[in-house]
C-alpha cells in the first residue's frame, strides 16, 4: 500500500509541477492527468470534479516548488561538504538535518495535495486511478507490482510477494 502511495505521490507532482509549466507553455506534454481526455472519459470525470482538481493544483504549485528547491539546495549543500577535502562531522551532521528536514517538508506537503485530491475523487475513481499511468505517457493500463511480471506474461503465473522484494 505505501509502495502505492508513494507512485501516486510522485505521479501527482509531475501533474502539479507539469499542470504549472503548462499554464506558461501550453502542451500536450504538460497536460495534467486528469485533463488527459481519455482519463477524463475512462474515469467518468466530471467537469465539477476537474475543476477542483486544477484549483487544488494551482493552489499547490509555488509551495511544492519552493519544497523542491529547498531538497535541492540542501542536496547540493551535502554534497559540497562531502567533495571537500577534509569532512567536519558537525558540518555534515547539519546538513544531513537540513536534507531530512527538506525531504520530510516536501513529502509532508505532496500527501496533503495527494489527500485533497483523492477527496475530490469517488473510491471507484480512486482505484482505478491507481491501476493506471495517466500523465506518464498515457494509460497504459494495470501497472505490475515491483517484482512481478506483467499480468497474461509467462511468468506472471509465478508472482513474488511483495514482503518478498528486497528492500530499498
Amino acid at each position: 500500500m505505501r509502495k502505492g502511495l508513494i507512485g501516486m505521490h510522485k505521479a501527482l507532482i509531475l501533474g502539479v509541477f507539469t499542470a504549472g509549466l503548462a499554464l506558461a507553455q501550453p502542451s500536450i506534454i504538460n497536460t495534467p492527468w486528469w485533463e488527459n481526455k481519455l482519463a477524463v472519459n475512462s474515469l467518468n470525470l466530471s467537469e465539477a470534479q476537474t475543476k477542483q482538481l486544477t484549483a487544488i493544483q494551482q493552489a499547490s504549485v509555488g509551495r511544492l516548488m519552493e519544497l523542491r528547491s529547498a531538497v535541492m539546495k540542501a542536496e547540493t549543500n551535502l554534497t559540497e561538504i562531502y567533495d571537500q577535502p577534509e569532512i567536519d562531522e558537525s558540518k555534515v551532521d547539519a546538513a544531513v538535518d537540513d536534507y531530512a528536514n527538506a525531504r520530510e517538508n516536501l513529502t509532508r506537503a505532496l500527501t496533503m495535495v495527494s489527500l485533497k485530491m483523492r477527496i475530490v475523487l469517488t473510491q471507484e475513481q480512486w482505484q482505478a486511478l491507481e491501476g493506471r499511468q495517466y500523465g506518464r505517457g498515457g494509460p497504459r493500463g494495470p501497472r505490475p507490482r515491483r517484482g512481478q511480471p506483467p499480468a497474461g506474461s509467462a511468468g506472471s503465473a509465478n508472482k513474488v510477494s511483495p514482503s518478498a522484494s528486497p528492500a530499498k
